[in-house]
């Protein structure tokens, strides 16, 4: 899996001519050179700014396994939000055991890999869900500030689309994975900002990105981002965003 700990591929899209903002984020290149020139350089100095504000967890589990266990982790920590469960470790592993079914027959339709699930959480498994969780639970420990999963309306070639969380008035994406952050994580919170400016439905003012098996962090303002990547303004830059998502669909 990618380093989302909440799957972001979408098997079946409502409109097939749309595209998810994974895509979108990750192609374009072009377009993202336009909207967006100083951003491989802005990253490469930016990455060496990047902070480990938690210690990694052992990576003892299968590796076969880490989409169904990012989900899963997820889950249970939202579930432990919404019941304002500390992190110990029995009662994490409850609550991730009652999760099982539902996220192996979710993680299962996007990859169609029996050895991408478990029915089962071994030792390795349920050590690796606990850290997740136990470091999702400490990075963002007021439940009363947190938004999960912000649903963002479509734009253009842009289908509908959902992030992982706002927390203290940022939009956070979690990537669970081995590897560092890269420019298209970035690339996916401008997409979200973009969808958010059309709309403003969820009145976030930072972007932020952090991942519970390293333990890393990194967040600016929307503004600030704007400004180091492309020269302008927020609203110029994400406005100058969606108009090329019209555009791409129009030319479809």
């Amino acid at each position: 899996m990618g380093g989302s700990i909440k799957t972001k591929n979408i098997p079946e899209l409502e409109d097939p001519s749309m595209i998810s903002e994974q895509h979108f984020s990750t192609s374009f290149t072009s377009v993202w050179h336009k909207v967006t020139p100083l951003a491989d350089t802005y990253w490469r100095r930016e990455n060496l700014k990047i902070k480990r504000e938690l210690s990694p967890i052992e990576n003892r589990a299968p590796i076969r396994l880490r989409g169904f266990l990012n989900e899963l982790a997820f889950e249970t920590f939202k579930k432990a939000k919404a019941t304002n469960q500390v992190p110990r470790k029995e009662t994490i592993i409850t609550i991730a055991q009652d999760s099982i079914t539902s996220i192996a027959e979710y993680i299962f339709r996007i990859t169609k890999k029996e050895d991408s699930i478990t029915s089962h959480l071994d030792e390795n498994c349920q050590n690796e869900v606990f850290e997740l969780t136990k470091n999702l639970l400490q990075f963002f420990p007021q439940s009363h500030s947190i938004k999960f999963r912000p649903k963002f309306s479509g734009c253009g070639i842009v289908s509908a689309c959902e992030g992982d969380l706002i927390y203290q008035g940022t939009l956070y994406e979690i990537k669970a994975g081995d590897r560092g952050f890269r420019v298209s994580d970035i690339k996916q919170l401008l997409t979200y900002s973009s969808l958010e400016f059309l709309n403003n439905t969820h009145g976030f003012s930072k972007v932020g990105l952090f991942n519970p098996r390293t333990g890393y962090h990194w967040e600016r303002t929307i503004d600030q981002l704007c400004i180091e990547l492309s020269g302008m303004r927020e609203s110029d830059t994400l406005q100058n965003i969606t108009s090329h998502m019209t555009q791409l669909a129009i030319s479809r």
